[in-house]
């Protein structure tokens, strides 16, 4: 009786000890060689990542610079309208609403003098720079279909993706 109570303590610890052994020793992967890469065909040209294609940066760049210009354009604006924004809530009782604060700017131009133009610049510059936003997306957006149709052509050509 006592002979089947220790086999059936050391049965479990021989398993877990085999198992180890067999997980240290066991089979290892075969190491893959690295494909060839083929030769550029003389139709194609190599195209290089979005992040490191010095054109694209470039333009990438050429249109922040141009954001830029046009935000720090639109802050002299705003700060001039805000200013004429303080003289009218002083001239209006307090706790006027901002549509009160809008209309006395609106239909007092001789006591706020630029109000109209200013609003009119800023709506230009509002425009211009959701132009370049979307020129900028239009962009990225080229490149990327572009690096899709040129990935989906590479994999017709060596037969799907295996």
């Amino acid at each position: 009786m006592r002979r089947r109570l220790k086999q059936g303590r050391i049965a479990p610890r021989v398993a877990a000890v085999m198992l180890l052994l067999a997980a240290v020793c066991g089979c290892e992967k075969e190491a893959v060689p690295p494909k060839a890469t083929a030769p550029a065909e003389t139709n194609s040209v190599a195209r290089l990542p979005r992040t490191q294609d010095p054109e694209y940066s470039a333009a990438l760049r050429d249109v922040q610079a141009k954001r830029n210009t046009v935000a720090a354009r639109r802050h002299k604006i705003v700060e001039q309208m805000e200013a004429l924004v303080a003289q009218a809530r002083a001239a209006l009782p307090a706790g006027a609403t901002e549509e009160q604060v809008r209309d006395e700017l609106q239909n007092n131009p001789k006591k706020y003098p630029g109000w109209r133009e200013l609003s009119r610049i800023l709506r230009a510059r509002n425009e211009q720079a959701d132009k370049e936003l979307a020129d900028a997306r239009r962009l990225v957006m080229a490149r990327i279909r572009q690096e899709q149709a040129e990935l989906s052509q590479d994999l017709s050509k060596r037969g799907g993706s295996k």
